[in-house]
């Protein structure tokens, strides 16, 4: 009975925080630094991870240290597990975490270590087939390893995560969210590049298995789920589905306003309160592609050599409050914003290398956008969404009339109205009913 009760008391806490943008806010509002001052305030956690406060760095913890040889492991292989236990707002809830190291792929193709949580409820699973698996990939946390959602959901923070999880918890699923490549891990952090998001995202889902959990079956079917950086990373994970992971049984997946173009959105977050998510991204091009370095530093001012490397080692929250509506043109030596930089080779071709609808997703995607999201334009996500029906996937869409409410508000507004849909939609996959999409309407 206690277990009934405690989940029932999670569904309502965290099922709310997606589909209502206000339920959001009574959850981030208490652990706010400063009293909430409007939507802004109240709903950027779904973008940008929790309002708590973070540490100004990641504490010295070897757990996250990748092994000094990868030879001889696979992908999804874990390397190290550790129990955990994870704050979902004071509630005694019957669930078990799990922290795990996992072997993954970067860009290029060579083995890396990758952190991550797995939760699983302790109830057995009563209905029919296994106990499905979604894996939650975040949205942007930051590029300090202290914003790891592994590093944070023990402490009650990353709340956004938190609460996406809880919603599948509710239903009797388990549940993996990935930190992504050098999110936790050493290293830096290779945010929105795209095939190491794949990669991680779909690795997550083969290291939950590989724990042998008795909670989480073999042959569980798996769903994908991600908003923002996260739905990019989904998107992506769902074109790479047949080539790197044909045997995890992912049955569909919901990319949430998902960054296909890395060139167009980045020229929209300029000047924005996200500006120095811009950082993130140039840092994490650099990790990927050395080439590109000299370049870039031979285009940046002092001051803009600077913010990458502030901005390496901070979370959103640091990130705004430093460079929240900056311009690119104070960064550059010649007063031109950085979507110049990012136009010329070598970058240009790093850059479109990023550029997610040019591969048929292998499963069924739910894919949402707003057409007044002020972070990821709308145009591009139906762009990707074309290229996707062209190639003959199957793709369901939903495209939001939505309105013009607080800056980032905006880019998060298109997720509790899609919420309802996407979550039944979810579920009718993991139950193994068919989609045909609504391509060809």
């Amino acid at each position: 009975m206690r277990m009934r009760t405690s989940l029932t008391r999670l569904g309502a806490a965290t099922a709310t925080v997606i589909t209502t943008a206000a339920a959001a806010a009574a959850l981030a509002a208490p652990a706010l630094a400063a009293p909430a001052a409007g939507p802004e305030t109240m709903l950027n956690g779904l973008l940008a991870g929790s309002r708590t406060e973070a540490p100004a760095q990641a504490a010295p913890d070897a757990f996250y240290d990748s092994p000094a040889d990868l030879a001889g492991t696979r992908p999804g292989d874990v390397l190290r597990a550790r129990p955990t236990t994870i704050d979902f707002a004071g509630l005694d809830l019957p669930v078990h975490a799990t922290t795990v190291l996992y072997r993954s792929t970067d860009t290029h193709g060579d083995p890396i270590a990758v952190s991550g949580t797995v939760i699983a409820p302790d109830m057995p699973w009563t209905r029919p087939g296994p106990r499905p698996l979604v894996v939650i990939a975040p949205g942007t946390q930051g590029q300090g390893d202290q914003c790891a959602p592994s590093r944070r959901m023990p402490g009650g923070g990353s709340v956004d995560n938190l609460a996406q999880a809880g919603v599948f918890l509710v239903q009797g699923y388990a549940v993996a969210v990935t930190d992504y490549e050098g999110l936790g891990t050493p290293g830096i952090h290779t945010y929105m590049n795209r095939l190491s998001q794949a990669h991680t995202v779909l690795d997550m889902g083969r290291a939950a298995k590989n724990l042998h959990d008795p909670e989480i079956p073999a042959d569980a079917p798996v769903g994908l789920w991600g908003y923002s950086q996260g739905g990019g990373a989904v998107a992506s994970a769902a074109e790479q589905v047949d080539a790197y992971a044909p045997d995890l049984g992912v049955r569909g997946a919901f990319a949430g306003a998902p960054p296909a173009n890395l060139a167009v959105t980045t020229s929209r977050v300029d000047g924005s309160r996200l500006a120095g998510a811009i950082g993130y991204a140039i840092n994490g091009l650099e990790a990927d592609y050395p080439q590109i370095v000299p370049s870039v530093d031979a285009q940046l001012n002092d001051r803009g050599r600077a913010m990458l490397r502030d901005v390496a080692t901070q979370c959103t929250s640091a990130t705004e409050e430093e460079f929240g509506g900056a311009h690119s043109t104070q960064f550059t030596v010649s007063g031109q914003p950085i979507e110049s930089l990012l136009g010329s080779e070598p970058i240009e071709s790093v850059v479109a290398a990023q550029t997610i609808g040019a591969i048929r997703p292998g499963v069924p995607v739910f894919v949402v956008t707003g057409d007044g999201d002020d972070i990821v334009p709308a145009r591009t996500v139906r762009t990707m969404v074309d290229g996707w029906c062209s190639l003959g996937g199957t793709v369901t869409f939903r495209d939001y009339p939505t309105p013009d409410i607080a800056p980032l508000v905006n880019h998060v507004a298109a997720m509790p109205i899609a919420a309802p849909e996407a979550l039944t939609w979810m579920n009718d996959r993991l139950d193994g009913v068919p989609d045909a999409g609504d391509c060809a309407s």
